[in-house]
């Protein structure tokens, strides 16, 4: 009985903790701030550590992967947390979530295409594939689904980084040289 009460009790904290991430709250500017002005030491912490080893780094969250690689551990793991603790974050995850989320706000909210405009973009081409003679009805399906995935995923990417944006707007200028 121990063992199940022990696995609930392990399946309720996962539960939560995979909950935490989607109502995180939302970035502040203050954060967004403090995560640019960290930009030119983790440049130089890049340049320290560079090496061409390929290594398997979410590019949805390309900070936080890479933190989750280094286990914890190392000089370059110690190098960030420093960092990190100089900008006023409370840990080196911390930094990172902020990093990854400042990052993938970013594309959308410096997107010249509005999510209107997009979806317009998506029924047209729904409508283009529908009405293309020289493609047969299994390859219809095909790219229809391939074009719904994708369109899906885009569209819960922006849901999930729309509470972001307002804290990126007074930075939008500092972002662009940044990610230019």
């Amino acid at each position: 009985m121990k063992l199940l009460q022990r696995l609930a009790v392990a399946l309720t904290m996962l539960f939560f903790l995979g909950l935490s991430h989607a109502y995180a709250e939302p970035l502040t500017s203050e954060q967004v701030g403090r995560f640019i002005a960290s930009m030119p030491e983790l440049a130089a912490l890049g340049e320290k550590y560079q090496d061409s080893t390929q290594r398997n780094i979410d590019p949805r969250r390309p900070l936080g992967s890479s933190l989750e690689l280094m286990g914890g551990k190392g000089q370059e793991y110690a190098d960030l947390a420093q960092l990190a603790a100089r900008h006023g974050f409370s840990s080196p995850e911390q930094w990172a979530d902020v990093g990854d989320r400042t990052m993938q706000a970013y594309q959308f909210a410096s997107s010249p295409v509005p999510p209107d405009q997009a979806d317009a973009m998506y029924q047209q081409g729904i409508a283009n594939i529908l009405k293309d003679a020289k493609l047969s009805a299994e390859q219809k399906q095909l790219i229809l689904g391939r074009m719904e995935k994708t369109h899906s995923r885009n569209q819960q990417a922006r849901q999930a980084v729309d509470k972001d944006i307002p804290a990126l707007k007074p930075h939008m200028a500092e972002l662009d040289k940044l990610f230019e």
